[in-house]
């Protein structure tokens, strides 16, 4: 007569299993994810709508720009940024009266996760 042996995966309801292959996966995914750029939060701190939000930077190697549109007064965005921290970023700012602001952001700074609260 044979016996069975009874293992983790054969004795374990269906459920549980899947529950397991879940961790493991967002374990796995967590690990394997890139921890480069950082996230910059833009509040517009005026009482001025933003037409436009574009942001410049770059290395010896690259060079990149990203632009949002349409900040409401006291709106917040936050933009991802594939940049070294402490590299800073040129920013220009079009104000919906015309108005530009345009100034070099988070030089120095190495908070993955800053606020740049933004004043006409």
């Amino acid at each position: 007569m044979t016996q069975q042996k009874n293992s983790f995966f054969s004795s374990t309801p269906w459920w549980l299993k899947a529950m397991a292959v879940l961790v493991v996966g967002i374990v796995i995914g967590c690990w394997l994810t890139a921890d480069e750029g950082f996230a910059v939060k833009f509040t517009n701190a005026d009482q001025q709508q933003i037409t436009s939000i574009k942001l410049d930077f770059g290395s010896s190697n690259s060079q990149s720009s990203i632009q949002t549109f349409r900040l409401a007064p006291q709106e917040s965005r936050v933009l991802f940024l594939n940049h070294p921290l402490g590299a800073g970023f040129n920013v220009l700012i079009t104000y919906a009266n015309g108005q530009q602001q345009e100034f070099c952001a988070l030089k120095d700074n190495k908070n993955p996760r800053p606020e740049l609260k933004l004043v006409l």
